[in-house]
């Protein structure tokens, strides 16, 4: 007996050409087999499929792309795709059900058919007849329609709760998605200069095999050196070499105070034809002593009973959707065979990179630095040093580290100065720098160091923490491992570093570092520009950063307590918040870490060893309005002068930043149509709709209107912004809008001069003036346009006036 249990319509678009969707959900109580049978029927064929010797495939009078998905749990799922309009949408639903599954049940569904535009109705409860599952049946899970790419339908989580937060659950390998994304070889640093001298077993050696590819014609090998490369004082930018080695030709021995080592090698006419970079851990006399007697104080103090190591790997732009595309190998490698633990409801805080990984490491905000630490965003950022998680580490015995791939453009560096004294016991610093500012090591190819990729000399570093105070219970460690070359750009070129990570992963396991180490896979934010960033679904990966748990085997037997309320959290609505909560019990993991009470919504950080509220929202959790992935979202259709009044409300907005007001006789030019499709394959549950007549209602409103000449007050180094064009437009149901009243949005408008692409949330209440919430947040680069300001968060707005 087959029983439609529940039916599904939407609207999609099919090799360019617009249509409906229909699901019909069967339940078939002794169905096991796992089968799938597609096809695309043109107009007046007959294509047939099997299941279990069943037609289940029929006749097609105008035209539609068929699929019947019969899984393991017993559900199948037959998804029909019109090209035409659905006037007889039911007919033809009913013809395929009685001519060709003679068995199936189909409700009476034609009275709840869609009208053109509304969203999707779901069949009434009433209408579907009743039949008792059979025991062990689990129950039916909601498919979303988008879920239908890659891999077939995936389970959509049923909301129990009604408060509970509704987060998206976009499929990364969304047809949409893919025709925007790419997909890189892995990193070839092999055209690169060769690094010519290795280390192996505290020995420099010179690999004889690469000099045939440094040297030029004529030119024979002379020798090679070391020197050591260190800091400037008072400097987090500046370095210098030191104390030159003896002269070798075959090999030398590393001395034991060597840390940050370049070997440099010369032909016979003193050229130099390679330089080796080598950032080494070495057990300090100075350093084993402090920590040891810090250990020792801990221990007798606090009575912890486990001392776990820390270790925070983070990957800069990379959403959890991305992560899955671009890091396959990898992310499978966590799940399968390290048994990772991965958040599914992980909101990011803020825009860029340093207010997220700041709330994960402090538990604070920027805000609350100014205000009470009286921190200054443009000194250094020992100011506020000692609230870092590795400051608590170092205090209680923890030796410490810390490698950023960058030297310029990372959280505590772009338009910062850094740290004046090492923030952390092993921070790899020197290297870094004079790596990335080796043009003949670098080449054309920044990711490489020679012809070794960057990330194998970051692991490289890792793996050497590892087994260096890994393996001893009273040596733990704290490392901090933040990636920002690879990714920072451009998203996509994550897929060039999967075997490397999943290299480094395997080699990791390979240790018995593991056995006492909490491993945490991270990522600050998705993507912030780019053309995924200005698709639907970029809109949505934007503020869902992926995070992933790794724990010693044996913890999860020891305190399944803990590991059972961490899974419950899985699908709790979460940020760094939490996360920093969740690094300081497993800093101090004492007694009191088992015996916590669950959260509150009154908690804005929450360990994830207590269970975060079923109900609570991103107002509870810290999170900005602005960047809450929870609620639902669509397209829809407005009158000329609410547009034209959301939009100037975002323009003033963005002039007020650079100290201008703006009139409101400013004229709205919709010189880009608003075509972007919100993929239609959505549920009635994640509410979203398509409204196709938006760009046609608004089209015309450009046709007499001028875009307004930029207007300069020389006494700003800032161009006046005049807007350009409306590129999007999306209504939000947001769980911090508690007023019905009020209507949020989120708008993106073009700018010029400087063709600047901007988001924000703006709220609008019928007689009222709509306003802007929160931050507004730049799409596209602006790289050369606003060197005149030093301002790191004013820069996003300003478009010089010299540059223009």
């Amino acid at each position: 007996m087959y029983i439609v249990r529940r039916l599904t319509h939407g609207r999609a678009v099919e090799n360019g050409k617009r249509g409906q969707v229909l699901f019909l959900h069967v339940w078939r109580s002794d169905s096991r087999l796992r089968q799938t049978t597609q096809a695309r029927m043109s107009p007046g064929t007959t294509v047939f499929g099997r299941c279990n010797k069943r037609i289940v495939l029929a006749t097609s009078s105008k035209g539609f792309k068929a699929s019947l998905f019969l899984v393991l749990s017993g559900i199948s799922v037959l998804y029909l795709f019109f090209y035409d309009d659905y006037t007889n949408l039911f007919k033809k639903t009913r013809k395929i059900a009685n001519n060709e599954l003679a068995r199936i049940h189909v409700i009476n569904v034609s009275r709840d058919l869609p009208t053109r535009n509304s969203s999707s109705a779901p069949v009434r409860k009433a209408d579907i007849p009743q039949r008792q599952q059979p025991a062990g049946m689990k129950q039916t899970p909601i498919y979303t329609q988008h879920n239908a790419g890659k891999g077939g339908l995936k389970p959509q989580q049923v909301q129990k709760n009604p408060k509970e937060c509704t987060f998206p659950n976009t499929d990364p390998f969304d047809p949409g998605v893919k025709k925007i994304v790419k997909t890189y070889p892995s990193l070839d640093c092999s055209t690169n200069t060769a690094n010519v001298v290795f280390l192996e077993n505290d020995i420099f050696r010179v690999n004889r095999s690469k000099l045939s590819l440094v040297l030029s014609p004529g030119q024979n090998f002379s020798h090679c050196w070391c020197k050591e490369v260190g800091m400037l004082n008072g400097s987090d930018k500046g370095f210098e070499f030191r104390n030159t080695t003896e002269q070798f030709k075959e090999s030398m021995s590393l001395k034991p105070w060597q840390e940050n080592v370049v070997a440099e090698c010369f032909d016979s006419s003193k050229t130099v034809i390679s330089r080796s970079y080598f950032p080494l851990i070495r057990k300090r006399v100075e350093t084993e002593l402090r920590q040891s007697k810090n250990y020792r104080k801990y221990i007798a103090t606090n009575s912890p009973l486990e001392t776990l190591s820390i270790f925070m790997i983070g990957i800069d732009g990379m959403s959890k959707q991305n992560f899955e595309r671009a890091m396959p190998r990898t992310r499978n490698f966590l799940l399968d065979k390290m048994g990772a633990i991965e958040l599914y409801k992980y909101n990011k805080l803020a825009f860029e990179t340093f207010p997220n990984v700041l709330a994960l490491l402090t538990g604070h905000t920027p805000e609350e630095f100014y205000r009470d630490w009286h921190y200054n965003r443009t000194e250094f950022v020992d100011q506020i040093n000692e609230a870092f998680l590795w400051s608590e580490a170092r205090k209680i015995g923890y030796r410490t580290g810390m490698i950023l791939d960058c030297y310029d453009i990372t959280a505590f560096h772009y338009q910062k100065k850094g740290f004046k004294v090492s923030p952390v016991d092993y921070y790899q610093r020197p290297t870094v720098i004079a790596s990335s500012r080796d043009k003949l090591m670098r080449g054309d190819n920044p990711n490489c160091v020679g012809d070794m990729p960057e990330v194998t000399q970051v692991h490289d570093y890792w793996l050497q923490m590892a087994r260096t105070f890994g393996s001893n219970r009273t040596t733990p460690f704290f490392a901090y491992s933040f990636a920002a070359r690879l990714t920072h750009d451009e998203s996509d070129f994550a897929s060039k570093g999967d075997d490397a990570y999943f290299k480094f992963l395997n080699d990791l396991m390979a240790t018995d570092s593991l056995n006492n180490t909490v491993i945490l896979w991270f990522s600050d934010h998705g993507p912030r520009f780019g053309p995924i960033r200005e698709s639907y679904h970029g809109r949505i990966e934007t503020s869902t950063p992926y995070l992933f748990f790794i724990f010693p085997p044996w913890f999860y037997d020891k305190y399944p307590k803990l590991i059972s309320t961490l899974k419950v959290n899985q699908n709790r609505l979460a940020s760094h918040f939490d996360v920093y909560e969740t690094l300081k019990d497993l800093l101090y993991f004492t007694n009191e870490t088992l015996k916590r009470t669950p959260g509150t919504v009154k908690d804005r950080g929450i360990s994830l060893f207590r269970e975060i509220p079923i109900e609570r929202t991103c107002a509870n959790g810290g999170i900005p309005g602005e960047f809450c992935a929870c609620g639902r979202v669509s397209k829809v259709l407005l009158r000329p002068s609410l547009l034209h009044q959301l939009s100037v409300a975002l323009l003033k907005k963005l002039n007020s930043f650079i100290g201008f007001g703006v009139s409101d006789n400013h004229s709205l030019k919709l010189k880009e149509s608003l075509q972007e499709e919100i993929p239609s394959n959505k549920s009635t549950r994640e509410g979203s709709t398509r409204n196709s007549s938006l760009s046609t209602a608004i089209g015309n409103l450009g046709n007499n209107s001028k875009i307004m000449s930029t207007q300069r007050d020389q006494k700003l180094p800032c161009a006046r912004l005049s807007l350009l064009g409306m590129v999007s437009l999306y209504y939000i149901t947001n769980d911090q809008l508690r007023s019905s009243k009020v209507k949020s949005y989120r708008v993106t408008i073009r700018t010029t001069p400087g063709l600047g692409l901007f988001e924000g949330l703006v709220n609008y209440e019928s007689g009222k003036e709509a306003q802007v919430v929160g931050d507004v947040v730049r799409l596209n680069m602006y790289r050369g346009q606003a060197d005149c300001v030093h301002d790191p968060w004013l820069r996003q707005f300003c478009f010089c006036v010299r540059t223009a």
